[in-house]
C-alpha cells in the first residue's frame, strides 16, 4: 500500500511469478458507497452482481463482514473497477 500525502493510498496486489493475471482492478475508496453506486447507476453504469456463498450482491453492494463492502463494474476495455467501504 502506498499513501500519498493528500490521504489517498494505492494498493497494488502481487502474484506469485510466473503469473498469467485474470483480471485488472482499480479500487476507489468510498465513505458513502449507497449513495456512489446510486449515482453511478442513474448516469447508467452496469453493476456486476454476484452470489458467491459468502459474497452475494444485494443492491449492487456485496459486505463481507470485518472487512467492508464493495461494488464492481467494468471500465470499457472489461477492466474490473470497485468502490469500497472498509467497515
Amino acid at each position: 500500500m502506498y499513501e500519498f500525502g493528500s490521504g489517498e493510498t494505492l494498493v497494488i496486489y502481487g502474484r506469485p511469478s510466473p503469473s498469467k493475471a485474470d483480471h485488472t482492478q482499480l479500487r476507489f475508496w468510498s465513505t458513502a458507497i449507497e449513495k456512489d453506486v446510486k449515482e453511478l447507476a442513474a448516469a447508467g453504469v452496469v453493476f456486476d452482481e454476484l452470489d458467491m456463498g459468502a459474497i452475494k450482491t444485494v443492491d449492487h453492494i456485496a459486505t463481507v463482514p470485518g472487512i467492508g463492502r464493495s461494488a464492481w463494474f467494468k471500465d470499457p476495455d472489461g477492466n474490473t473497477l470497485a468502490l469500497f467501504q472498509s467497515e
